[in-house]
């Protein structure tokens, strides 16, 4: 129950509000920022509190947009998922993926002046999986060693093959060695590493990123100013804030107030409709939406009578209202087009999914079931379940489902079950019910992310495939992709699962979940308020959404 909602809650803050960059980031020469006229480019941003800045600890939505823009990574992801060097300028893998090498890039120099090496990563590396905390665990069990074959050059060597590891050292922030050891306290946990820096990091960094900590104030906020050597320069970036406050403990009230004096520049995305219109009246306010990540299926039990027919699956799915899902019950999200968040590398496109809202195309799929006199005689029901904890929302759905099914003489025995209970249910096939409402959202941003919980057999028997698929080919295939370390080859995998998804329609994927914020539109550009205004499809990792090297502050 922990791990689920622990998933949830990450993926609920998986993108922040604002700025992003739709490119890796790329050096624009060694060009110091130049003085600032006037008064300084400034942001102050809400954030959920308390903020831990130690990258070995925190994982939160606060912690993250902290460390990408303290520290940096091997490797930047990109907006639809992929990954580019940054650090690592080049990688290699032996022929089972067992072993990985890193070249690293030989201007990087940390806020203290040190150079970074390949022995700064592997201490970082080692760091994280001994204090075993924050996103320990995208690394524990699967890193098997770390060594700085030279200054350049980290080799990871790792105890089972994985074609996407590139992929996860987006949460490998590289600390400064030589910084941390000269601010251990003696008498900690880790032997001679003492307490391994982690109370002076509580409110210092250690890193080399685009901004470093001019004050932390652990009950209140943390703000950041621009580290002028920083090794890709400013001077294509001109308009970035010269510092950020990431402040905790903004309520509704104090949030509108604020933002109506010019106090505050964004709201966060846990606001009401209410509360949201209420700031988009403010001038010079705009609200803007983001994708989080999460996936909102109708999982389908597809060997329990009569959901063990694809013609039933498939009429479920033609009838079901895409359009109002996303415009009267979950504002603002999108109809998903599979498996895969839309926008994602691997993921489907609007007419690679055949299904939409279209009662003729439902009815033609259910006169082909077996099942068709018995489910419209009323001889044989559909059984659906949601979460009782998920609000109106989702019992608003399961009417809207259920009205679906009934225009076509079906009949839907809904019900509202708390979610430890249904995570009881989903353990045999026979208490799974026929149709389950579920949001998913990975613990890392890759089509194996969404597949590999989702679809592969080793889930059956928990909340996380209640289709119960058990199906060798498409495990086979989940397989060899995350062998797979090119990245194109891999999300062709990825994409040919998602289409063998649609052939069987083990789920119906309903919606694409977005968050929604307001900020000042008069006084920054967000990158990411551009791309939802221009209808393009885009997923961040939580916290690279605010890269504020990105920013562009006006007046």
């Amino acid at each position: 129950m922990k791990r689920a909602l622990a998933i949830l809650l990450a993926a609920l803050m998986l993108i922040g509000i604002a700025g992003c960059t739709d490119n890796p980031p790329t050096p624009a020469g060694t060009d110091k920022p130049a003085e600032t006229q006037g008064k300084p480019k400034a942001l102050t941003i809400p954030v959920d509190w308390p903020a831990y800045i130690d990258p070995g600890v925190g994982s939160k939505a606060a912690d993250c947009i902290s460390f990408v823009n303290l520290y940096d990574t091997l490797v930047f992801p990109n907006s639809d998922a992929t990954i580019s060097p940054m650090v690592a300028e080049s990688w290699e893998a032996n022929d089972d993926c067992t072993e990985y090498t890193f070249h690293l890039r030989d201007d990087v120099v940390f806020h203290s002046g040190n150079k970074l090496t390949a022995k700064d990563v592997a201490f970082s590396m080692n760091r994280m999986l001994s204090v075993g905390e924050g996103f320990a665990y995208m690394y524990a069990g699967l890193v098997q060693s770390v060594e700085a074959v030279d200054e350049k050059t980290v080799k990871f060597t790792l105890s089972s093959s994985s074609g996407l590891f590139p992929n996860l050292l987006i949460r490998l922030y590289i600390l400064d060695e030589a910084t941390v050891m000269a601010n251990i306290a003696k008498d900690g946990a880790y032997g001679e590493f003492g307490d391994y820096g982690k109370n002076w990091l509580l409110t210092h960094d250690a890193g080399s990123g685009p901004y470093k900590v001019k004050e932390m104030i652990t009950e209140e906020h943390l703000t950041m100013e621009k580290y002028s050597d920083y090794w890709m320069g400013w001077s294509d970036k001109p308009q970035a804030p010269d510092t950020v406050k990431l402040l905790g403990g903004v309520d509704t009230a104090s949030m509108k107030t604020m933002m109506a004096n010019g106090e505050l520049d964004a709201s966060d995305d846990a606001q009401t409709a209410e509360t949201y219109a209420a700031l988009d009246a403010l001038e010079g306010v705009e609200i803007s939406r983001a994708p989080i990540g999460v996936n909102f299926n109708i999982m389908l039990n597809t060997k329990l009578a009569p959901t063990d027919d694809v013609h039933v699956r498939k009429a479920i799915a033609f009838a079901t209202d895409y359009d109002t899902i996303a415009n009267d019950i979950y504002i603002g999200s999108a109809k998903a087009t599979g498996p895969i968040q839309k926008g994602m590398a691997g993921s489907l496109s609007d007419e690679e999914c055949p299904y939409k809202y279209d009662l003729a195309k439902a009815e033609e799929e259910l006169k082909q079931s077996p099942y068709y006199n018995d489910l419209i005689s009323g001889a044989m029901k559909l059984s659906l379940t949601y979460c009782s904890e998920g609000g109106a929302q989702q019992e608003n759905l399961a009417l809207l489902i259920q009205a679906g099914m009934a225009s076509l003489g079906v009949s839907v025995e809904i019900t509202g079950k708390p979610f430890a209970t249904m995570m009881t249910d989903a353990q045999t096939v026979e208490t799974t019910p026929n149709a389950s409402f579920v949001a998913f959202a990975p613990s890392y941003l890759d089509g194996s992310g969404y597949l590999k919980n989702r679809y592969h057999s080793s889930s059956c028997g928990t909340w996380e495939q209640m289709e119960w698929l058990q199906d060798a080919e498409i495990d086979a295939l989940i397989e060899q992709a995350m062998s797979t370390m090119d990245q194109d080859a891999r999300n062709a995998i990825y994409k040919e699962i998602s289409l063998k998804l649609m052939d069987i329609c083990p789920t119906v994927w309903m919606a694409d979940l977005a968050s929604s914020s307001a900020y000042r539109a008069d006084h920054f550009i967000s990158p990411v308020a551009e791309m939802f205004a221009a209808g393009e499809a885009f997923i961040f990792a939580m916290g690279y959404s605010c890269y504020y090297r990105d920013y562009k502050i006006l007046g």
